[in-house]
């Protein structure tokens, strides 16, 4: 089975419902069909071939829709780029990937000379944007002056196979790296009928989905696809705001939409909340970072009539693993009933999930494990990296580095990291990243990364630094060094400086008994 079937399916069923309302601009399935083909045939005659890799540098829009069928049209493999990174993280993924094609929007025009001079591979960069001109820039192509020659035609998949790989999707690295995760058509399709499945949607309701996070992240691109199964109706906004949630939910009577907890907070906190009708709103799926069960609760109390769905998952698991259902959402029950607010769910029906101790046996009820799963949604491998593919996936288990208990119903219950980690609005940051470029300052001696409880962003990075002796280095000289080479997510919101950090016998700073002061008011420590 491949993803591009959703597409075809839906133009084929619903040609002339509505597909895609993105501000001004509407689409029918049948029109959006037409256009993805017009990018497969656009891709043809750029030379690109079956596996070449396909980047996108953009914000949410319905190009990116398009760009995303066309290229798996095509048997290219799509390559999103979170637009959030600096141009030097950007330049590591196209290298690594050796992406030959980039779309971009005009925000990361002035960006482009620099991508030019990094990536020696890229032999295309395309402008995928609502403007006319674009300057004196050499070399870029227009994305509708590439359509618009291009005859109509059916849209269908060339040669593709349902073990190929539909995208490189990266994922912060231990090594302070990002890692491409492979996702091949039948990863992600076993995906979709999960969440489908797990989502528990009437047959015969009108699905109207909001791309309200980004469409970079697995979490939101992946109902791209789930939804592309049911002719849903894809509601696009360009980035998330509260305003432009609200209106849209009230505007185009939106059903579903998925949001990281740091979202639900600046919804239900925007002064005009209430003067919106958010009535047509079903279901909220939310995940990829810490929530409170305090925002929980409140957010189910303001919404009432709104199912909220907890996924929990990674990039690995094409991403859903576990879902804590709408039945499970329980504010006025028995404490066990609402203690599962502080649970992770129970796993998806295709997928075989433990926990196991540090010799790989199962341990018992209650007891703290790693979570380690099997099935048809696990990825291929890492891109390029066969020995990081081989430590994290033994004899058929993917070892996710999270640390659970399981309680008697099965319900997980998240206790730890294994993996130095930290989410903060729903952005993945792993400690030894930030920590390589502190520690490229002439003035750090030693420091340590943590992430720490916010209300606001569920996770917030802190570090914790000691000064070379003689030096009286700032709070805000590091964090000016540190903002030119890491993307603003992962810049540290504060630093602390202390004489010494604490050490193992072994020397190994101790990181669980830093973060320990900061959480020990906190009712979990991770989500």
């Amino acid at each position: 089975m491949l993803l591009t079937k959703a597409l075809m399916y839906s133009a084929r069923t619903f040609p002339g419902k509505k597909a895609i309302l993105d501000g001004k601009y509407t689409f029918t399935y049948s029109q959006f069909a037409t256009r993805a083909a017009k990018v497969k045939r656009s891709l043809s005659t750029l030379g690109v071939k079956k596996g070449d890799r396909v980047a996108f540098l953009m914000f949410n829009s319905y190009h990116y829709l398009e760009l995303m069928y066309g290229v798996m049209a095509r048997g290219g493999i799509l390559v999103p780029l979170n637009n959030r990174l600096s141009v030097e993280e950007i330049s590591f993924i196209l290298n690594d990937a050796t992406a030959e094609v980039l779309y971009i929007h005009k925000e990361f025009l002035s960006i482009v000379s620099e991508l030019k001079r990094n990536v020696k591979s890229l032999r295309h960069i395309i402008l995928a944007d609502d403007i006319q001109e674009i300057g004196e820039m050499d070399g870029i192509l227009q994305y509708e002056e590439l359509l618009a020659t291009l005859p109509e035609e059916e849209y269908y998949a060339e040669g593709v196979e349902e073990g190929d790989i539909a995208g490189i999707y990266y994922t912060g690295g231990t090594t302070g790296r990002p890692k491409g995760v492979m996702l091949t058509h039948k990863n992600l399709v076993m995906n979709s009928y999960q969440n489908l499945v797990a989502f528990h949607i009437p047959e015969k309701e009108e699905i109207v989905y909001l791309h309200a996070a980004p469409i970079f992240h697995l979490a939101d691109g992946a109902q791209t696809f789930n939804f592309m199964f049911t002719g849903a109706t894809h509601v696009i906004i360009r980035s998330f705001s509260s305003k432009g949630v609200l209106e849209s939910i009230q505007n185009f009577n939106v059903t579903t939409t998925l949001l990281v907890p740091a979202m639900i907070n600046m919804l239900l906190n925007d002064p005009d909340f209430d003067n919106y009708d958010t009535s047509s709103l079903r279901r909220i799926l939310y995940g990829a970072s810490p929530i409170s069960k305090e925002l929980l609760t409140k957010s189910m109390k303001k919404m009432p009539k709104t199912q909220f769905i907890q996924l929990y998952g990674m990039t690995e698991a094409s991403p859903l693993l576990m879902v804590l259902s709408p039945e499970d959402h329980v504010i006025n029950g028995t404490e066990q009933e609402t203690k599962r607010l502080t649970s992770c769910g129970r796993p998806v029906p295709i997928v075989e999930l433990k926990l196991v101790d540090s010799n790989g046996d199962d341990v018992p009820v209650n007891e703290v494990g790693e979570i380690i799963f099997r099935g048809p949604n696990i990825m291929k491998g890492y891109w390029n990296l066969p020995q990081e593919t081989a430590k994290a996936i033994r004899n058929g288990w993917y070892f996710t580095g999270d640390l659970a208990c399981k309680d008697e119903e099965g319900y997980y219950y998240m206790v730890d990291r294994a993996k130095d980690m930290i989410i903060t609005g729903g952005e993945n940051v792993y400690s030894v990243e930030v920590e390589n470029v502190l520690y490229q300052h002439p003035s750090i001696l030693e420091c340590a990364v943590i992430g720490v409880p916010d209300e606001k962003w569920g996770e917030a990075v802190k570090a914790i630094v000691v000064r070379k002796q003689g030096y009286q280095v700032t709070e805000e000289e590091i964090l000016s060094f540190v903002r030119k080479k890491l993307a603003n997510y992962k810049v540290p919101k504060t630093i602390d400086f202390v004489p010494e950090l604490p050490k193992s016998g072994a020397g190994k700073i101790l990181k669980r008994e830093l973060r320990e002061q900061y959480w020990v008011k906190s009712e979990r420590r991770v989500n």
